[in-house]
This record gives C-alpha cells, structure tokens and sequence, in this order.
C-alpha cells in the first residue's frame, strides 16, 4: 500500500518514506534530462523530483515559496 502525504505549506510529496521536492516546468533544474524516470512524478501541475537526485535536499526544501509576491518592493 501507497502512503501519500502533501505539506500543505510547501507542497513537499512524501511516499513510502521518500521525499519529493516540487518544481514548475519552467523551474526545472538543468540536470532534469539527467535523472532517472523512476524518480520523477508529474502530479496537479508540479513536477516531483525525488531528493536523492540532489546534493543539499533540505537547503532546496528550505528555500520553496509560492509566494510570488517575494522579493518585490512594495506595489501603489
């Protein structure tokens, strides 16, 4: 049996105890072509890379903000 488990706030996938990192098609790292297809799930718009493909996972978890408003300065 699957176990499937969201973040609510980062949209982080857990899955059978592994994790997977979400990025838009347009935030894909550049080593995507590179990973293998069993580590990568397309999923409600997002693509789910599995964080054994990366070298520093919780730094990249740390960093996730949906918030597009982020960096800008202050709108009239």
């Amino acid at each position: 049996m699957n176990k499937l488990k969201f973040n609510k706030t980062t949209n982080v996938l857990l899955l059978n105890n592994k994790t997977y990192i979400p990025h838009l098609l347009h935030q894909l790292p550049k080593k995507f072509s590179e990973f293998p297809l069993d580590t990568i799930i397309k999923l409600k718009g997002y693509v789910y890379i599995c964080s054994s493909n990366f070298n520093n996972p919780k730094n990249i978890i740390e960093n996730i903000s949906h918030n597009w408003k982020l960096g800008y300065k202050t709108r009239r």
